[in-house]
C-alpha cells in the first residue's frame, strides 16, 4: 500500500480508504484506523496517526452534519426547543424575551388555527360542553378578544399572560 504526504480529502479520501479495506481483504489482514489514516496522509510530525484531522475529514467527505451548539444558548432554551419546537420557542421569545424562558412552560398553551380556536377549546373544555345544540351559536372571535386581556397569540401560539 502506498502512503501519501498529501493529506487527502473528499472523494479521494474516501476511495484511498476502500483500497485500503479492499487490500487488507486480500490480504486477510485487519484495516486498522492508524493504517486508514496513515494510508491517507495523517501522519503527525512524530510519526503517529493524526486521528482528529483525519476523522474530521472523513466526516466532511461524507457530507454528515454534526450538529451545532450555539455557545449563547442556554440549557433550557435548547430543552425547550427540543421538546416543544423553535417556532413556539421563537414566539414565546417575540412576545416577552429570552431572559423569560424560565416561565415558558407555565405560560405555553399550544398552537391553534386562530385566537378564536383556542376560546373554543378552553371554554369547551373547561365547561365540559361536547355538543351544543344546533339553534345555539357562540361567537367565538368575541370570546377570544376577551380572553386576550390573559393571552398573547403569537404565529399561532397561545401563552397565558399570567405567569
Amino acid at each position: 500500500m502506498t502512503m501519501t504526504t498529501t493529506r487527502l480529502t473528499g472523494d479521494a479520501l474516501l476511495d484511498r480508504i476502500q483500497v485500503v479495506i479492499e487490500n487488507s481483504n486480500v490480504l486477510h489482514i485487519e484495516a486498522t484506523a492508524a493504517a486508514k489514516a496513515l494510508a491517507c496522509g495523517y501522519v503527525k510530525d512524530n510519526g503517529k496517526p493524526d486521528f482528529i484531522a483525519f476523522y474530521e475529514a472523513l466526516i466532511e467527505a461524507k457530507g454528515i452534519n454534526l450538529p451545532t451548539e450555539d455557545p449563547e444558548m442556554s440549557d433550557t432554551e435548547a430543552e425547550l426547543r427540543e421538546v416543544h419546537g423553535d417556532d413556539a420557542v421563537d414566539a414565546f421569545i417575540e412576545v416577552w424575551s429570552v431572559e423569560d424562558l424560565e416561565y415558558f412552560e407555565d405560560a405555553y398553551c399550544g398552537e391553534f388555527e386562530s385566537g378564536a380556536k383556542f376560546a373554543e377549546d378552553l371554554v369547551t373544555g373547561s365547561f365540559g360542553i361536547d355538543h351544543l345544540p344546533t339553534f345555539v351559536e357562540i361567537n367565538w372571535e368575541a370570546t377570544w378578544d376577551n380572553l386576550s386581556y390573559d393571552y398573547h397569540e403569537q404565529d399561532g401560539f397561545i401563552f397565558n399572560a399570567n405567569w
